[in-house]
């Protein structure tokens, strides 16, 4: 009997402690980044595409390397918090392109546990032309915790 209760005791330690978390109480790490669609720009619909090799990196202030030589047919990419322009390298072999992306912010308060964040919205794009044909802005807003795309580039 004495094991049953023991056990009876951890099951109902255990249930409220579950009870007392919320949802919002789970923070969500870089769960919010610009999130770009690659397509071909020799398809009459939006047909997936892929770079074979990529590499993206950032530029101004810092080179950090995001994908590195990889296979990619969607991109997932920070924004500055600091500057109201982000720009990145995207590099596929011997064809590089830079792309830059105007943007401004907004401070959310997510929660206690959470503290705060910024919410983007994209304001205009720019870019070299070696890869990337076009692009084009689906949703402008950059949300923390959304999973939406926002930039569709077409490739050549």
């Amino acid at each position: 009997m004495k094991g049953k209760g023991l056990f009876f005791l951890l099951v109902l330690v255990l249930a409220f402690y579950s009870a007392s978390c919320t949802q919002e109480e789970m923070c969500l790490s870089n769960q919010h980044a610009l999130q770009l669609g690659l397509y071909s720009a020799y398809s009459n619909t939006d047909s997936d595409t892929s770079l074979v090799s990529a590499t993206v990196y950032g530029i101004n202030p810092a080179k950090d390397s995001i994908y590195k030589s990889e296979p990619v047919n969607k991109l997932f990419l920070p924004l500055s918090f600091i500057s109201d322009t982000t720009a990145f390298v995207i590099d596929e072999g011997s064809l590089r392109d830079t792309i830059w992306f105007r943007h401004s912010k907004e401070m959310k308060y997510i929660s206690r546990d959470c503290g705060f964040t910024y919410n983007f919205k994209l304001d205009s794009i720019w870019f070299t032309d070696e890869i990337i044909d076009s692009v084009a802005i689906s949703n402008a807003g950059v949300n923390y915790s959304e999973s939406l795309e926002n930039v569709k580039i077409y490739i050549y």
